[in-house]
Parts: C-alpha cells; structure tokens; sequence
C-alpha cells in the first residue's frame, strides 16, 4: 500500500512562515499551470516559504535563489534553498516524490537487468536500489576516473576501425586525444561540448574544476579549471594506451566483433525478463570443427593483487570474473536461439525476429571466416561455434604485484598491464551455475519490489560504496540505515 505523500524537499515545516504574502502564492499557482509536476510545485512552495520567512534577506539574494532553482534541469537533483542566514542548505529527497515524478505510483520491477546491475544488487540492495529503481545518479555523477575508463574504452574501439599498418601507437593515443577535446570543448571561452548517450555535456564539464571559497567564480557561475591536474590525468591516461601497446600490438589482431550489444531472456515462475549488456570485444580462432570465441573485457583499474590467502584469492577471482561468466551465458543463450530461429523460419519460410539471436552482421562475419557460402548449408551454430575463454585485460596493476612487474623500474609511474584468462573447459556446469544465479538474483529483486517498502533495502558497509554519500540526501526515516 503506498505511503502518505511526503514532502521530498524540507521537513522543518514548522519553521516556515505560516501567513506569506498572496502574491507569492498567487504566482506559484500561476506557474504550476505551466510546470504542473509534483516536484516543481513543492521546490517553488517551500522555495518562496524559505525566502519570506526571513525578510532580512537582501534583495539580490532572493533573485538569486529563485533564478537557481527555477533554472534547475530537474527539480529531483540536488537543489538548494536557503537556510536561516541565507547560505545554501542541501534538499533532502523523499523516494515516494521521486517516483511520482517519474509517473509511478509504486516501486516497478525492472524487467531489463545488466550483469553490472545484477553484480550490483548483489554487493549492495540500497545502491542497486537508488541507481536501477529511483534512477538517481551519484554526485557528482561524472569522475576523472570513470571518463578515464569510458575514452580508453572508445580509443581502444576506434584503433580497430584503422587499417592495420595504422594501429600504432600514437595513432592510439590521439584517438583518446581526440574524444577527449570533444568532450571537453573549448574551455577557455566555454563554448559547448559534445554530448554522449550515457553522460551529457554537463557531466565532463564538471571535471577537473579548482575548489574555490566563492571568490573566484567565473562569469557562468562556476569555478575555474585546474589545467595541471587535467594534465596530470591526461597523461596517466595516456600511460595506460601505452601498457595495453606492450601487453598486445593491435596490428596483429583482427577482432571478431568490437562493443556488442548482448541480450538473452531468462525465465521466472510466471514469465521472464532480459538481461542485457555490451561485450567490449569478441576474438574468434579458427578450430578444425568450426571456431573458438574469446570474451575481452577491458579494465582500466589495477590487476587484482593475489597476495592472500588461496581460497581468498581464488574468491577475487570468481567476483573479477562473474559478470564475464553472464555474458557468456547471454551470448550461448543467443547461439542457441539463433538455430531455433533458423529452423522455423525454415520450416514455415516466414520472416522471424532476431531479437535474441546473433545479428545478421555476425552470422555473416563468422559464415564466411570460416568458408562457408550459403548460411542453410553450415552445420548448427552449437556445434560450430564454442566459447572456452574469457579474458580480462587490465591496463594497469599494483607496482609490487611481481606476477606484473618483475622487471618494472621500482620509479615507474605505474605498473603494467596484465592479462587474466578464465578456462571454460567445463563450459555447461559453469553456464548453468551462472544462469541459477541470475535468476535467483532476480527473484530477490522481486521479493523486495514485492514489500513495496523503499526502507526494505538495506545497504552494505563496504566504505566506498555511494550507498552512503546517497542515502544522506534523503529525508531520516524514508530509506533504510540497516546493514544487509
């Protein structure tokens, strides 16, 4: 049963001024027929009780938070009002309004999981919960780290796009220049950058800002840049293409597929869902009874450091690899699909979906690497195709890990790049045991979904998990402070 409406923007209404002037009501109501949402209407009420309980304030400081928070692009990030001497105080949320917001009016199912969101929910209900349920995002929601992570991805898909003779190095590094300036834009004169599907402008426009006391605010309202540390960091990027040219030179290999787009169902005790997800790159090896497919998934985070314990490290071992292991299963899962599908079309010769099946792109990169001219003719795509190996390609480790670094200067700046390969020489156990736990995964999403409770999902206590910088923005009481 869903709760009372609450506020999710201030809960001391107590101190608020219980008989405001009419015309600031008479102006809210106004608007609210233009920006009818729940969420604007309690920012502009509590915004202007804020304002006019304290009429001390000056002139310029009430234009200012009013312009601040009516030119928010959403109402559910992290506005602010004004406390008692006129500073800035943090919004708190409230996860009903937030649903509201979206148009729900109860805690959805999500009937799409990825293996990040499924690896997620497992080390974290209440991270899972914030992220895949209210759709919030950290704050800031963008890191050197993470774009890092996301131009070496990109720089690392383009080199491919070149011509063998071309995959030098350089020509790698400048691909991560050149996504790079993209985003970033012309800083100096703060003209516009390039907006990406998963982060907008804004986000890359927040990196690498100096921490200022409010004095050296530039003319857009935020701080200037630190050059030197976005030149550190270009550089350690740099480093990491570097690591990746010494571990594997790009000129000799010829990647099967490049950013795949995965997807399988998975069935449930009344129906199923999709869990779905991208494979940064597919080799193939040619076998005498078809080909083998290697899974590569690259890391810009250091190597593990296997320096514990065997059953410790063997435990690092299985959570690096477990979203490799689903992806697997997604990709065995569209292989089996994909003869499915190729007998009914054969046997009614009507035009079937392709949906959960290898694309037609695929098919005909892996029909004609192996010599085969006419698709009806090749044997079932099980039996030519098999997947024994899973790699994950670090870009970087720990300078004492000796497995990496043998023979690494003890000054170098980072340490080297490593690969980690994961057998699949029991491929159906290992796949099996996988599918059993996405499903049983998302039988425990559905189980707390079920509680309709937000306060039902309990967070971790792993110290670097955002679970706890986001479960402080909301209001005492609304989200739960126990511990899985």
């Amino acid at each position: 049963m869903m709760a009372p409406k609450r506020s999710c923007h201030s809960i001391r209404t107590e101190q608020w001024a219980t008989q405001p002037p009419r015309l600031l009501w008479c102006a809210v109501a106004a608007v609210a027929i233009f920006q009818p949402s729940a969420a604007f209407i309690n920012t502009e009420m509590t915004m202007l009780r804020a304002l006019v309980s304290r009429p001390c304030l000056s002139r310029a400081t009430y234009a200012s938070a009013i312009s601040s928070i009516r030119q928010s692009s959403s109402h559910l990030e992290a506005a602010s009002l004004l406390d008692q001497e006129g500073n800035q105080a943090t919004t708190l949320f409230d996860p009903y309004e937030i649903l509201r917001d979206q148009k729900l009016d109860k805690i959805p199912l999500p009937n799409k999981l990825s293996p990040t969101s499924l690896e997620s929910f497992t080390k974290c209900h209440q991270a899972f919960f914030f992220q895949y349920i209210l759709k919030l995002k950290p704050d800031p929601p963008m890191t050197p780290e993470l774009a890092r992570g996301i131009i070496c991805h990109k720089a690392l898909e383009d080199v491919f796009e070149l011509s063998p003779s071309q995959r030098t190095l350089d020509n790698l590094q400048n691909l991560f220049r050149k996504e790079w300036s993209s985003l970033r834009g012309d800083r100096e004169s703060s003209n516009n950058v390039t907006q990406t599907k998963e982060y907008n402008a804004e986000s890359y426009d927040s990196l690498f800002r100096l921490e200022t006391d409010g004095d050296a605010i530039i003319s857009n309202g935020r701080s200037p840049f630190d050059i030197n540390s976005e030149i550190d960091w270009g550089l350690s990027s740099l480093q990491l293409l570097k690591n990746y040219y010494e571990l594997e030179d790009p000129r000799n290999v010829t990647p099967l597929m490049r950013e795949m787009w995965v997807n399988a169902q998975f069935p449930t005790d009344t129906d199923s869902f999709t869990v779905r997800g991208k494979i940064d790159r597919i080799d193939m090896i040619p076998s005498n009874s078809g080909a083998i497919l290697r899974i590569i998934d690259y890391k810009t985070g250091k190597k593990p450091h296997f320096k514990y314990s065997a059953a410790t490290n063997d435990r690092i071992a299985n959570e690096q690899f477990w979203k490799m292991k689903v992806y697997a299963l997604i990709l065995w899962k569209m292989i089996l699909q994909t003869e499915t599908l190729e007998q009914k079309r054969q046997e009614s010769e009507e035009t079937v979906d392709y949906r959960y099946g290898l694309s037609w792109e695929l098919r005909q990169k892996l029909l004609q690497s192996l010599g085969y001219e006419n698709e009806q003719l090749h044997p079932k795509w099980s039996e030519l195709l098999k997947i024994e190996s899973l790699r994950l390609m670090y870009l970087t480790s720990h300078l004492d890990d000796m497995a990496a670094n043998f023979d690494t200067p003890p000054d170098a700046p980072v340490g080297k790049a490593k690969e980690l390969d994961f057998s699949l020489f029991e491929f159906m156990t290992v796949l099996d045991q996988t599918e059993n736990e996405v499903i049983s995964i998302q039988k425990q999403i559905k189980e707390l979904v079920d509680m309709q409770d937000p306060t039902a999902w309990h967070h971790c206590n792993w110290k670097y998990c955002n679970c706890h910088e986001m479960r402080e923005r909301f209001i005492d009481g609304t989200v739960s402070n126990e511990i899985m």
